[in-house]
């Protein structure tokens, strides 16, 4: 019983402990690819050793080492050095789980009645 117990532990801990990322359901490839070495994690993403500050979701995150380069794909600020990256540049892309995915308010919702127009 003891080894079963043990193993069962052993692989427990072992499991990676990241937020889910899974294939995209949306083409990314025309988005642009920003790369470069990661030189601070930050909590809504990291900074590139250029200054770019890269927004991540959580679910990308989780993947990004520091001094590691790193390629995402994303919309680039056009004032600021900033990209908010949709998806993990690769073969194939990796993008946020979809029920990670935050949807706005859609009618017959309590946030859809409070929109101002």
């Amino acid at each position: 019983m003891k080894p079963f117990a043990l193993a069962s532990l052993l692989l427990a801990f072992s499991a990676p402990m990241v937020a889910e990322a899974a294939p995209c359901l949306y083409d990314m490839s025309p988005l642009p690819v920003t790369k470069g070495i990661v030189s601070r994690i930050t909590p809504t993403g990291v900074m590139l050793r250029d200054g770019t500050t890269v927004i991540l979701p959580e679910e990308l995150l989780a993947g990004v080492r520091l001094a590691q380069p790193l390629a995402v794909r994303g919309l680039v600020a056009a004032s600021t050095h900033t990209v908010q990256a949709f998806a993990l540049d690769g073969v194939p892309p990796v993008c946020p789980a979809p029920a990670a995915v935050t949807r706005g308010p859609f009618p017959g919702s309590p946030g859809y009645d409070h929109i101002q127009n």
